[in-house]
């Protein structure tokens, strides 16, 4: 199971315990504190656990209370019944914030990470196509990308331009396969060898148009985004949104050049084959 899909069951397992009350507060609690510890929030893990402490603290002190309201219900000294409600309801009150809190936190994250998913599985879509294609190309294709997702998952901003440096090496290995420089000096033109590739193999010029566009695009992005993380001045959720850019366009990328690649590749074995029945 992936991180985000435990992250989403996670969430909708906390929001289920709350409405159904099927388990006790404080498992709730520790379930958030679990919760927050993947998504590496290391201030809510904490918070989570001292809440949970508290709950089952109070849970029994309030059955106490309840005990304790009913013992005295014959009793002469209504000042002690009193203070004994108020009491529980100053418990009670504090039972119920930690739970319309932990129910706030879980609803975030599912709805966050439940649309998240299914931006997620477009990327396996276009993943899962070209990847048996690009295997025949790198062996070690499955690893290259692994490390990619890796990387821009962490918490570190060089992680995430080391992300955008494999990108952009994958490109401009793609592109050295694909159409080869021709000159020393085409060398590092990759992304205009790659827009040569796509304006002579494919016939469509709307298509041929929207992936240039898109090479146009990730050229910016990297440039700006290796920029950004020289340097300290920009927020470091700005660097990581920002590569996490390159990323995507490096697959969208990819996916509609494997396919040109591919289409190229079976229109040529049925030249062949025409050619040897004539």
């Amino acid at each position: 199971m992936k991180k985000s899909q435990e992250i989403v069951q996670l969430a909708d397992e906390i929001l289920n315990d709350i409405t159904s009350n099927r388990i006790p507060l404080h498992n709730i609690l520790l379930k958030s504190s679990r919760l927050s510890l993947l998504l590496d929030i290391p201030k809510n893990v904490e918070l989570f656990k001292l809440w949970a402490k508290y709950a089952e603290q109070n849970a029994f002190v309030l059955e106490r209370y309840k005990i304790d309201i009913d013992a005295t219900k014959n009793s002469q000294y209504n000042f002690e019944r009193v203070q004994i409600r108020t009491t529980a309801n100053q418990v009670s009150n504090y039972l119920a914030n930690y739970r319309t809190e932990s129910y706030a936190f879980a609803l975030g994250i599912y709805t966050k990470y439940k649309f998240g998913n299914l931006a997620e599985g477009i990327f396996e879509r276009k993943r899962s196509k070209a990847e048996p294609i690009l295997q025949n190309i790198f062996p070690d294709i499955n690893q290259r990308l692994n490390s990619i997702e890796q990387n821009i998952s962490s918490n570190n901003s060089e992680d995430w331009k080391n992300s955008v440096f494999s990108c952009r090496t994958l490109l401009m290995e793609i592109a050295d396969i694909l159409n080869p420089a021709k000159k020393v000096e085409d060398k590092n033109k990759y992304i205009n060898r790659l827009k040569d590739f796509v304006s002579t193999k494919t016939q469509s010029k709307t298509q041929t148009k929207l992936i240039n566009t898109y090479l146009e695009e990730i050229k910016k992005r990297i440039k700006y985004t290796l920029d950004i993380t020289q340097g300290g001045s920009h927020k470091d959720r700005k660097k990581k949104e920002e590569a996490e850019d390159v990323i995507l366009y490096t697959y969208l990328i990819i996916a509609d050049l494997v396919q040109i690649y591919t289409d190229k590749q079976n229109q040529s074995k049925v030249d062949i084959a025409k050619k040897e029945t004539i």
